[in-house]
Parts: C-alpha cells; structure tokens; sequence
C-alpha cells in the first residue's frame, strides 16, 4: 500500500514538471512571436493587434514605463521563473530582455465569464490576503519594445491540469479500502483460533468436563487444538481417580470411626466417653471437610437465578438461632445466575470465620455495580498480618499455629470459598480494613 502512494506521489511529480515544461514552452513561442509582431506595426496598430490576440490564458496591456512589483516567490516559483526566462531568451530575437515572475493572483471578472470593459487585471499578491479569492498562477513578462514601450504579458497556467486526477483518486481510495478490509479479513482468521483458545482454557478453568476443542484449520492449528483435548483428557482421568480413590478412603475412614463410636457406649466412664467422642466428632468434621474439599471439582450443581437479597436474610434467620446475628446492608437490582447450593455454603464459611475470628461484630453490605456484585463482609476482629493475606487461602492454613480445634478450624474454609468464587468466573480477597477489624470481599459476576 505504502509503495503504491509513493509511485503515485513521484508519478504526480513528475507530470506537474512535464506540464511546466511544455507550457513554459509554448508560452515562450507565442510571446515571442507576438514581440516580433508589434515590434513590426506602428504605435497606432498595436491596440488593435492586441485586442485581438487577448483572451484566456494570455492577457496582453501596453505600457510607456515597466511596472516594478515586488512578488514574494516560492523557491518552486523562482525555479519554474528561471526556467521560463530561459525559454525566453532562446525564443526571442537578439536584443531583447525579459523580466518574468510568477504570481498569484485574483483573475479579472472576463476571465472567470464575466464581460469587463478593460482587459488588464488587478495583480495581488498571495500574502496580500491568501483566502479572500480564488488565486491562479501566472507566468508576468516584461519586454521592452525597440521604441521604448513596454509590453505586458500574463500568462494563467490552467490549474485544473495540475490537480489530481479524479480517477486517480478514486482509484487508490479503492484500493487502500480493499487492502484494510482484507487485512481486516486476515488478521481475524489468524486471531480467531487463539480467541478459541482463549475462551476455552477460561471454560476449563470453570468446569473440566467442558466440551473439548474442534481439530480444524491450519496445521498448527489443528495440533494446538489436539495438545489441549490431550491436555483436557489427562485432567479429568486425574480428578477422576483422585475422586474414586478419595471415596475408598472415605468409606475406610468412615468404617473404624463408626466402630469407635459403638465401642464408646460401652465404656462406663462418662468422662472419658465424652472426651473421645469429642475427639471422634472433630475427626469426622475434618474428614467430611476434607473429602468434600477434594470432591468439589467433582460436583456440577446446576446454574439457577437467585435473590441475592433474600438468600442473605435467609441466612441471617439461621445465624441468629445460632446466637450469631448480622445486619445486611445494601440491595442488587436483579436476580443472579448461580449455583444456589455452592454460594450459600461460600457465605456460610465466610460468615463462620468472621464470628470465629471476631469480637461479635459482623454485617454484610451488597454494592451492586454494572456488570458484578461485590458482597463485603465486616468483622471487628484483629488484623492479619500482610504477609498472610494470600496465605489463608492455601488449604490446612491457619493462623493459629497450635491445630487446636477449639481455637479454629480445619483450615479449608476460606479455600472452599475462593474456589466456589473462582467457579462462578468471580474472585474473593481478604484486607484489613481501614477502620480496624477485617473484610471478606465477594465478587460475582452479573
């Protein structure tokens, strides 16, 4: 495209310079021979002879004495000046000289169609005042006749050759717009597979059992298509075995917990029975929340729309029989698409930890913006140092360093909600809030 419009622009160049030429020229014949004619003729004849030969593109008027004007030239008129004062001098007969300059200027009303009763034109200058009227350029050419009279010519160069030509014009138009489209073209067909990509290692990060990719198109294509269906399919074996392993672990597990417990009914010591079934009962919580920590990529629950507002207030009622009450603050404009199930067990971890870690302060405030909802829940407890912020998330993490079941929990709680978040294309991050205390915040997506 770019080695198109240069051609045109030195082509152009070329055929302005060919112009200049060749009118230059011709204009230095006619005028010569004109100098000759009225150098031959009586003083009385001349105004007849010029009245004659006066009409567009060449304007003739006598004079007694030259006309001194002062015309700022470009260097391109002061070029095209010396050229024509070449032709001049060649064309003339010896003993002649000519003084020539280019200039702009406004055409007389005869010129433009108009009947004007004095064939001269008023000259002005460019800088005069450039936007007051149409300007054409003109070869001005001062002779001196051999009697001493001088002769005026000003000779309009047609302005109109000199334009671009319309079908030019159009034709690179044409062609500059063909080739943005098809770049336009091109560059879509090379993106789109990568957006293909893009869009499904986004929709196997939500779902593993996401439909596999199409093997189409390019060779290389068509093998990135097929390194991530390969991909894929190694995923779901691996969750799939850690799944059926974990179940067999479970029932192990479950089975001798189970004996225990029946054993524990016999002893009379009911001291003693208490503490071990305390202990049996905090063994299976950490086993139930392990399994269903491992088993959650497993778990496909259905999308349904859910008030977000009302599953809040249902979850205040439970908490306040439990004697953990909270203020909800806020409202959401419409329903959202989720998993009913998942979010209300992602609130319920949230709201555990923020009664767990906290000094009996807790709300819940729902800021609903464009396209998410950011659900913020507040409790007055103490701040977590900066380095553990992105630590709590990791599984078996706690801060409390002990594994004292009565001082925390299992450790999986805020990560079961991060990854409930993360599935619903949301995210979930924990600060320290300005105010003192600590804020849970909640993001999903409309």
């Amino acid at each position: 495209m770019v080695p198109q419009l240069l051609s045109a622009l030195v082509h152009l160049y070329d055929r302005d310079s060919v112009l200049h030429q060749t009118i230059g020229a011709d204009s230095a014949d006619k005028i010569s021979s004109i100098v000759t004619l009225l150098d031959s003729v009586d003083i009385q004849s001349r105004p007849a002879i010029i009245n004659t030969i006066n009409g567009y593109p060449l304007e003739i008027s006598l004079g007694s004495y030259q006309q001194h004007t002062q015309h700022l030239m470009s260097e391109n008129n002061q070029s095209l000046a010396q050229l024509f004062t070449q032709y001049l001098q060649r064309s003339l007969p010896v003993g002649y000289e000519a003084y020539v300059e280019i200039v702009e200027s406004k055409p007389a009303p005869h010129i433009m169609g108009y009947k004007h009763n004095h064939p001269n034109i008023e000259m002005q200058s460019l800088n005069n005042n450039p936007q007051s009227a149409l300007l054409i350029k003109s070869f001005h050419v001062q002779i001196e006749l051999k009697d001493g009279m001088w002769v005026d010519f000003h000779y309009f160069l047609p302005k109109k050759i000199f334009e671009w030509p319309a079908r030019l014009v159009i034709a690179l138009l044409a062609l500059m717009i063909g080739v943005l489209l098809l770049t336009w073209v091109a560059v879509r067909l090379v993106t789109k597979p990568l957006s293909t990509l893009s869009q499904a290692a986004e929709a196997l990060g939500k779902n593993i059992k996401s439909p596999p990719l199409e093997v189409k198109g390019p060779t290389e294509v068509k093998l990135a298509a097929t390194a991530f269906n390969t991909m894929q399919d190694r995923l779901v074996k691996f969750v799939g075995d850690r799944a059926r392993i974990l179940s067999a672990v479970s029932h192990d597990l479950k089975t001798p917990i189970t004996r225990l417990r029946l054993r524990l009914e016999l002893l009379d010591d009911k001291k003693l029975s208490n503490e071990i079934k305390g202990d049996l009962d905090h063994m299976e919580k950490m086993v139930n929340t392990t399994l269903d920590f491992m088993r959650g990529t497993e778990k496909h629950e259905p999308r349904q729309k859910v008030n977000l507002e009302a599953l809040l207030e249902s979850l205040q009622e439970d908490f306040r029989v439990l004697g953990m009450p909270f203020e909800v603050y806020g409202k959401v404009d419409k329903p959202l698409h989720i998993q009913l199930v998942s979010i209300k067990r992602c609130l319920t971890n949230l709201l555990e930890n923020a009664y767990r870690y906290g000094n009996g302060e807790v709300s819940v405030e729902i800021q609903d913006h464009k396209e998410t909802v950011e659900i913020v829940i507040y409790n007055n407890g103490d701040s977590i140092p900066d380095k553990d912020l992105d630590k709590i998330f990791e599984p078996f993490y706690r801060l409390e360093e002990s594994r004292n079941n009565k001082t925390g929990g299992t450790g999986l709680g805020l990560s079961i909600a991060r990854n409930i978040a993360i599935e619903h294309g949301g995210s979930l991050r924990i600060e320290n809030a300005s105010k003192g205390g600590i804020s849970a915040y909640l993001i999903l997506p409309k």
